[in-house]
């Protein structure tokens, strides 16, 4: 597993620290920029070349492995042509004496994360659903040479998802060095994307104007439930997400935009901060929104404080914006397939009774009714704004209190920024993020009369809501701290220490006290036997729905394994009856049995409650009594009983008839 972490570590840092030197000329970003801009532009690289290759129809281990080394040769070579080591090394050192105590800080920050993260055992990935249709995803990407116009999910064919092609690239990629075996490659990127997006956070906050308290934003990352801040991004980076590798991506494209706006001698930058922010958007659009948000307060922010240089800001935004749309339409029209963000509008779903929502019922598993309106809106504002407060402090019924912290916040930092010029693009970018938040999900509300996409923005924006007060906070104490100028020294090793302890119990907390818990372990088992037993054409069906679980590990599909179609009208309809039907089964074998017949089930995995296999949602999860229901079925017969799942033949389908089945399937 550490082999592994290091091989992904040198697939990124080794090109992405020559990108990241080739970029800005020694001293012309802070080393934290530079730290954040090598794991950025190092994922940009190996992900823009695989995803370059898949779109020729040339993606394969030999042309990916030749063209990422050509690339990082070539941009090694740019690097050293700009300026010799011996220049970028004096110009890290003179950077570090300038402020040691507030980059010793940030570094251990670094240093405690790439300690600990490899800690988390991969394992926990078994516990968690959405980590796996994005590395199956990759796989197939990587198996067919190219980007799939089908896709075999549900036990159909639909059409492939392109949103996310540029992950799906990368992850093929990765498969072609490390193999193709999820655990320990998922495990690794986590790991290496973890320290990426502290990086990313360390850089926000030094190149928003934060100083002494430029470490405070990363700290997000590392949050524990109990503190009085929304701890979304820090509970996600427990397990690999595509979410995860997205907000590192955008991050750094912030820290590359902000350097293109404010640099004066050179136009490049601007293109590299707009094809990163495309890279960024085509791994996850979430984080890409929250980057362009802050990086257009960036740019008003900017506008304020140097008003001479206007035009130099809109030419260089403009340039991003212009980079960034050629690049994303470009790849999205030339993968040839469905960019996945269709409306899930009642209109698209005649089969079904107005009374019915499609998006609801597949989140719970069964048809149900919309939720009810109140007005125009889906969710009331009354109700987006209580909860957004809440949200924040991560405590419920606090809201109020939250609306007060978030005023005095309010007085504070605009005072500040009137005082101090230096603050303002912080200020705005700050506050100019909580509005766009606010904005987005009144209006998904407004917009949308289906629970998805209508609860968009209160369900995945309020993640970044922690981004507010990381910034403001530290913004305040930066302030403070300056009216004690003759004792900077002083205050900028207290505060190195204070970020020092707090990252160190942070992280402590994180660690895992069960590094082997049992249930992944019976989860490994359960997809071991499967591997064992099932034939790879073979249609099956498990109890409960899976995102890509078998096919990642086994090259097998059961039959409710696949995404979550909520923005795509055409494949609902078709998937909504396979999922609805499954769970019916489950819940009553004897009289749906006919669900079996209809879609041509040959076996049924009947995992044990608290097994880890990557399921999750969609309204049902596996019961003690499924297993005993199921054998009392005519026509069905057990071929493996274990603690952990029985797995039962049904009519003529029988268990390895050609011998010993292969441990993975060929996708």
């Amino acid at each position: 597993m550490t082999a592994t972490i290091v091989v992904v570590a040198a697939l990124l840092l080794v090109p992405g620290v020559g990108a990241a030197l080739a970029l800005a000329a020694p001293g012309a970003v802070s080393i934290e920029s530079r730290i954040a801009l090598a794991f950025g532009l190092g994922y940009a690289l190996v992900a823009g070349v695989a995803v370059l290759l898949a779109l020729a129809h040339v993606f394969s281990r030999p042309t990916f492995i030749a063209a990422v080394v050509l690339a990082t040769l070539a941009l090694w070579a740019v690097a050293l042509r700009r300026a010799s080591p011996r220049a970028h090394g004096a110009a890290l050192v003179s950077q570090a004496r300038e402020r040691p105590f507030a980059l010793a800080a940030s570094l251990g920050l670094l240093l405690a994360v790439a300690v600990i993260w490899p800690l988390q055992p991969a394992a926990l990935n078994l516990g968690h659903r959405p980590a796996w249709r994005y590395w199956a995803d990759g796989l197939e990407v990587a198996s067919a040479g190219h980007v799939p116009a089908q896709t075999q999910q549900w036990g159909m064919q639909i059409p492939t998802t392109v949103n996310k092609v540029v992950l799906n690239a990368f992850e093929g990629g990765v498969s072609f060095v490390v193999g193709p075996d999820p655990l320990p490659a998922m495990h690794a990127i986590l790991v290496v994307i973890a320290v990426g997006l502290v990086a990313a956070l360390l850089a926000l906050g030094r190149e928003l104007g934060l100083r002494i308290f430029a470490p405070v934003p990363a700290l997000v990352v590392l949050a524990p439930d109990r503190l009085p801040l929304a701890h979304e991004m820090s509970n996600d980076l427990r397990w690999y997400t595509a979410e995860n590798v997205g907000r590192m991506v955008a991050f750094s494209a912030v820290v590359a935009g902000i350097y293109a706006l404010r640099t004066r001698d050179r136009r490049a930058p601007a293109a590299v901060a707009g094809l990163l922010l495309a890279l960024a958007a085509l791994t996850h659009g979430v984080p890409t929104f929250v980057a362009g948000v802050i990086l257009v307060f960036y740019a008003v922010g900017a506008l304020l404080v140097d008003r001479g240089g206007a035009r130099r800001i809109l030419a260089r935004g403009a340039a991003v914006i212009a980079v960034f749309g050629v690049c994303y339409v470009g790849v999205i029209a030339l993968s040839g397939g469905d960019l996945g963000f269709q409306r899930a509008g009642g209109a698209a779903f005649e089969e079904f009774p107005p009374s019915i929502d499609p998006t609801r019922s597949f989140t719970y598993g069964r048809l149900v009714p919309p939720p009810a309106r109140h007005g125009h809106f889906l969710i009331p504002p009354r109700e987006i704004f209580r909860v957004y407060a809440e949200h924040t402090v991560n405590r419920p019924g606090a809201a109020w209190p939250a609306v007060g912290a978030l005023a005095a916040l309010a007085l504070a930092t605009i005072a500040i920024a009137w005082r101090i010029r230096l603050f303002v693009p912080l200020v705005v970018v700050a506050w100019g993020l909580l509005a766009a938040i606010l904005a987005a999900a009144l209006y998904f509300s407004y917009r949308y009369e289906t629970l998805i996409p209508g609860v968009f923005g209160v369900r995945r924006l309020y993640d970044y809501a922690a981004l507010v007060p990381a910034l403001l906070v530290p913004t305040v104490l930066e302030a403070i701290t300056a009216l004690f100028a003759r004792r900077r020294e002083t205050v900028a090793a207290v505060v190195a220490v204070g970020v020092g302890v707090l990252t160190i119990g942070a992280a402590v907390a994180l660690i895992p006290r069960d590094r082997s818990p049992r249930s992944a372990a019976g989860g490994g088992a359960v997809i071991d036997r499967v591997a064992e037993v099932i034939p790879c054409d073979a249609r099956m069906l498990a109890n409960a729905r899976t995102a890509g679980t078998w096919e990642a590990t086994t090259g097998r599909r059961a039959l409710t394994e696949g995404m979550a179609p909520f923005l795509r009208p055409e494949v609902l309809k078709r998937v909504l009856p396979v999922l609805v039907g499954a769970n019916a089964f489950f819940h009553d074998p004897a009289a749906h049995r006919g669900f079996l017949a209809q879609e041509r089930v040959q076996y049924l995995v009947v995992v044990k409650p608290r097994v880890w296999f990557g399921w999750g949602d969609s309204g049902r999860a596996p019961a003690e009594g499924d297993a005993d229901a199921i054998a009392s079925l005519p026509n069905v017969h057990a071929v493996v009983r274990d603690p952990a799942v029985t797995i039962f033949a049904v009519g003529s389908s029988t268990a390895p008839a050609g011998g010993v089945q292969p441990r993975r399937c060929p996708l």
